[in-house]
């Protein structure tokens, strides 16, 4: 048998010439993307809010990035995980409901929305933060300046308006009024409980004297329930501040002799004494005089100089009388300028006019004073 045999020599170079080593490139694929996430997100509450127990309330939400149709909203436990009880069940997705703020009980709670998206079976979920469900059936005080009225002026009276803004009807609050004098004055208080019946919507007038004799800044606060013995709506605003300037005033007072008994023909002197004892000199421009009324001998008006604080001006009036009896005795106070009280700047007297059988001496007091006072003698009034 015979073989035969057939070598072929193929030249690399041209194989390789037929050939060209392409650069490598990524593969993309165009009808890919990154999946859109559906979510809901609650927009009211957000968490840290204080809502009535049992009165309503806009729960609202957002949805975004696909569709759901239907929601179902709970009322959870602070847990966010116990479900307390379910405030709507496969509603429209409109993004508001007005949920009636039924729960167990008071207490923190969290609201809960989930719903499905209509493109993909997949669970979509909203939650808030805590918030708190309170008793609001409860009164609410509230007080109110509503006029100050001068009554003198060192003491004014205020009208204050208690009104209650809450939900139930409250019985005979207490209050308290605080004074904050000026400079280093004692802060004065008073306290007093109402004998009223405040019902809801409901306002009371109540009004207080204060005497504000000294000149600066005052602080008066009033405060409803000062001891939070009445629960309330809002424990905070149960109190009313104001601040009032006095500024410094004079406050004139006026004295005259009295019990004096001279005879029939002898002359006796009438002295008058009037004195600025308040806390500022009286104005310089202001006209201010006394008016001096004598029996049987008439009256005269006297010009008084400006007085400083604690400044006297005397004047002296002598008379006899040819008949015994009493005689009365007057001096009021003439000036257009401020006065701490305007009420104390007339005072009156008399003397005795006797015979020679008469008793010579008296024991009534020998000065008599505007203000209701009485003395012995003029030790210490005049300067």
């Amino acid at each position: 048998m015979k073989y035969s045999m057939t070598i072929i020599f193929v030249s690399f170079a041209v194989i390789f010439s037929s050939f060209k080593i392409l650069k490598e490139t990524p593969y993309t694929d165009a009808n890919s993307s990154e999946p859109t996430l559906t979510t809901i997100t609650v927009t009211s509450p957000t968490g840290g809010q204080d809502y009535c127990f049992k009165q309503q309330q806009t729960i609202t939400w957002l949805t975004s990035g696909g569709t759901v149709s239907t929601v179902s909203i709970y009322l959870m436990q602070p847990d966010g995980q116990t479900i307390n009880r379910t405030i709507a069940s496969n509603i429209s997705n409109n993004g508001s409901y007005l949920w009636n703020g039924f729960a167990t009980g008071l207490g923190n709670y969290l609201i809960k929305i989930s719903g499905t998206d209509d493109t993909t079976p997949t669970l979509v979920t909203g939650q808030t933060g805590t918030f708190t469900l309170k008793d609001c059936i409860k009164p609410d005080l509230n007080p109110q300046l509503s006029s100050i009225t001068p009554l003198t002026r060192w003491r004014k009276r205020f009208e204050i308006t208690i009104s209650n803004i809450g939900t139930k009807v409250v019985q005979n609050p207490t209050i308290k009024i605080e004074i904050d004098r000026p400079g280093n004055l004692p802060t004065s208080n008073f306290t007093t409980t109402l004998n009223e019946t405040i019902d809801i919507n409901e306002r009371v007038p109540f009004s207080k004297g204060i005497k504000m004799r000294e000149p600066g800044n005052y602080t008066i606060t009033t405060i409803l329930d000062p001891n939070d013995l009445i629960d309330e709506v809002d424990e905070t605003n149960n109190s009313h501040t104001i601040s009032l300037d006095v500024p410094p005033v004079p406050e004139l007072i006026v004295y005259i002799s009295n019990g004096k008994r001279p005879p029939v023909g002898r002359e006796r002197e009438i002295r008058i004494v009037v004195k600025n004892v308040g806390t500022g000199e009286t104005h310089p421009n202001a006209s201010f005089q006394i008016r001096s009324y004598v029996k049987q001998k008439g009256v005269k008006h006297y010009d008084i100089p400006q007085l400083d604080m604690g400044e006297t001006f005397t004047i002296k009036r002598k008379h006899k009388w040819g008949l015994s009896g009493t005689k009365s005795l007057n001096a009021k106070i003439l000036y257009v300028g401020l006065e701490m009280d305007a009420n104390n700047n007339f005072v009156e007297s008399s003397f005795f006019v006797r015979l020679p059988h008469h008793d010579r001496y008296s024991l009534a007091p020998k000065v008599k004073c505007s203000t209701g006072e009485t003395f012995r003698n003029w030790d210490g009034i005049e300067n």
